[in-house]
């Protein structure tokens, strides 16, 4: 029988406590139009320093100590972008991208040299702001941006606890849960319910925990290139579709739970092929 002395604190930290936190600024946020991205944040912040706890360092020690930053600065970054006009804001999804793949990759500078990490960066951050500006598109008018981020982030947590990191697979679940508690309250009016804000500061940190995932856990870009393409199922049916209306959730979950399960397939065979499973 499975030792509940691990499960117990790892279900509390990464899905319990991030639920519970999102939930309640969720409600009480809820005539805020900041609500959504501020109630995520918060509730990922929550999740991390459980997660975390004694092995976090103000003045940073570790790559992740920089996470917290990277909250600060995603939502500066998304507040400022979704504000600005059609340009300024393209510069600033970019800019912002760009800003948190070199906090993420720039402490491997001495172990994978200039060059490396200078193409990390930018390959890191086009990737992300590609990301955010395809869901971002469209979370005015259609449910499907929040549902495939939080299957997308789910899928990518139980990935990473079996073949790469526990701690940042926690981290992972725990943006995942914060999702889970925005769908919870809003499943009946997702359509312009999660903002371009919301869907940034989203992008943001999962962009960020896959970044830390491959550069410091050996996470593989093809599980990475399949989650990714998790997130474009929105964009594939609409194209396929080509009849100018949104997608609805449900056939864009079942078309992006493919490539989750095909990873979470594939990280379960590496783990039973290096014994541990």
């Amino acid at each position: 029988m499975p030792d509940p002395s691990f499960f117990i604190p790892l279900f509390l930290q990464s899905a319990a406590l991030p639920f519970g936190v999102a939930l309640v600024l969720l409600f009480v946020l809820r005539a805020s139009r900041a609500g959504v991205p501020l109630a995520i944040a918060a509730a990922f912040l929550a999740s991390y320093f459980a997660v975390l706890h004694q092995q976090w360092s103000l003045a940073p020690k570790q790559a992740i100590d920089w996470m917290p930053c990277i909250v600060v600065l995603a939502a500066a970054g998304v507040a400022a972008a979704e504000r600005s006009a059609t340009t300024i804001r393209r510069l600033l999804r970019l800019l912002t991208s760009v800003a948190i793949s070199a906090i993420v990759a720039w402490p491997a500078l001495a172990s994978s040299g200039m060059q490396n990490t200078a193409m990390t960066i930018v390959l890191m951050g086009a990737c992300i702001w590609a990301a955010w500006t395809t869901l971002a598109r469209s979370a005015d008018s259609s449910s499907t941006p929040p549902v495939l981020l939080t299957i997308v982030a789910g899928g990518a947590a139980l990935a990473l606890m079996l073949d790469a990191s526990q701690l940042i697979g926690q981290l992972t679940g725990g943006l995942a849960a914060a999702l889970m508690a925005f769908l919870a309250l809003n499943m009946r009016r997702l359509p312009g319910a999660f903002s371009g804000a919301a869907t940034g500061l989203t992008v943001l940190l999962l962009g960020a925990l896959l970044g830390y995932a491959y550069i410091y856990a050996g996470f593989s870009l093809t599980y990475i290139a399949l989650l990714a393409s998790g997130l474009l199922a929105g964009t594939i049916i609409d194209t396929v579709r080509g009849d100018g209306r949104a997608a609805s959730w449900l056939p864009a979950a079942l078309l992006a739970i493919v490539p989750v399960m095909l990873v979470l397939g594939l990280a379960i065979k590496a783990a039973q092929d290096a014994g541990g499973y």
